[in-house]
């Protein structure tokens, strides 16, 4: 008897006693089913997460100074190094470096007709739109003229237009006075901001070299680059800071990062012994289940006592008898982890289209729930294989 025929007639009996197989597999598929959409849960939230950490700047990362005093100097004043768009120039040159992002922050008051309100104003340069992937919704961005010839031009959220002009006014080319200054709208565009983050009043973007001029800030205040890879999010910031500090050449101070590989690094920890702890609890019913196939194993080798006892008669050696069990009960618990995918697969899409947390599915821990769930059943399959082996033919034929 080869293995295909083993299969065959293991198949035969998962049939022939169908209600009974799938009491007994149904250990196998809620246990399979749970630890597969655990790990899918876990997996999901840590991708969710991750991104968090970047909030809207995907393989974004800041660049910040770092004052680092000589020896009797501390408490002295300092002052930040000023950054300009030749830095940024510099930074876009280093390898693994999509984009660099340059803004500084100011406040102010805005009036238009017969409408006003303090809204924030937040100084970008014209790479600013391709980098952060600005939607603009009317209007252009601004380009390298705006920045370098100090050009009083503005662009709007979509709620500072909601505010300041009609539906059916168009305000590009309107004049606005911020702080008493004439403006030009040359655009409006999609904020970036999460709405619960940004003022209801709406936002606007200015060059930051008008920004610089009109309040007194420094030109750029915040700088980020965003990484081409990213998988190598902190070996590129890294990078990226130690270039601008060797081109400021700096003697008490350097360029320097957040480190997100150790936040990485223990979010990965947590959310992994949460799988774990999860997971192993959802495992106990794969060990119920496994206990299930050993009994009623058992019990089909107690009803097939006289057919053991016939195939010895005619030929059938020890290892032919164990194997035949033991496939029977690795059918039957590989069929039950087939099952439960398939139901992990749909709870899974489930949980993706109704719940705030994502689900991915890993391939990896299908492949391993299936051969799992076919060890359960070799493991749990050999004590009634080994049991059926034994059997004496002449015992065998005269059990009734």
């Amino acid at each position: 008897m080869n293995l295909l025929e083993s299969l065959k007639i293991a198949l035969s009996s998962i049939w022939n006693h169908k209600v009974r197989s799938v009491l007994t597999m149904l250990g196998i598929i809620i246990g399979v089913a749970a630890v597969i959409i655990i790990v899918a849960i876990g997996q999901g939230a840590r991708k969710q997460l991750t991104d968090q950490m970047f909030a809207t700047d995907k393989n974004a990362i800041d660049i910040y100074y770092e004052y680092m005093p000589k020896e009797g100097e501390e408490g002295m004043y300092w002052q930040e190094p000023q950054l300009t768009t030749e830095d940024i120039q510099t930074l876009a040159e280093v390898p693994g470096v999509k984009a660099v992002v340059g803004i500084n922050h100011a406040g102010g008051q805005v009036v238009y007709s017969d409408t006003q309100g303090d809204l924030q104003i937040t100084g970008v340069g014209s790479e600013y739109f391709t980098a952060k992937k600005i939607k603009i919704v009317e209007g252009r961005p601004f380009y390298a003229a705006d920045t370098d010839g100090l050009n009083r031009a503005i662009l709007i959220d979509t709620a500072a237009r909601k505010k300041f002009f009609k539906e059916t006014e168009n305000p590009i080319g309107s004049i606005v006075d911020i702080n008493g200054n004439p403006f030009k709208v040359v655009g409006v565009y999609q904020s970036p901001v999460p709405e619960q983050y940004r003022s209801s009043e709406g936002e606007l973007l200015m060059p930051r070299t008008v920004v610089s001029m009109m309040f007194g800030n420094m030109e750029i205040e915040q700088l980020s680059v965003i990484a081409s890879d990213s998988e190598k999010i902190s070996e590129t910031g890294r990078l990226a800071a130690d270039t601008l500090t060797m081109k400021k050449k700096l003697e008490d101070g350097r360029y320097t990062t957040q480190n997100f590989e150790e936040y990485e690094a223990e979010l990965n920890k947590t959310i992994t012994l949460l799988t774990l702890l999860i997971g192993s609890i959802a495992g106990i019913s794969l060990l119920v289940g496994g206990i299930g196939v050993m009994n009623i194993m058992l019990v089909s080798v107690t009803e097939r006592t006289r057919e053991i006892g016939l195939r010895k008669a005619i030929g059938a050696t020890r290892a032919r008898i164990l194997l035949q069990f033991l496939i029977e009960s690795a059918t039957l618990t590989s069929l039950g982890g087939m099952i439960g995918i398939g139901l992990a697969s749909v709870a899974t899409i489930l949980v993706t289209k109704f719940s705030p947390i994502g689900a991915a599915m890993n391939p990896l821990i299908v492949l391993i729930g299936v051969s799992f769930s076919a060890l359960i059943g070799i493991i749990f399959g050999i004590l009634p294989a080994n049991k059926a082996s034994k059997l004496s033919p002449i015992d065998a034929l005269r059990y009734e």
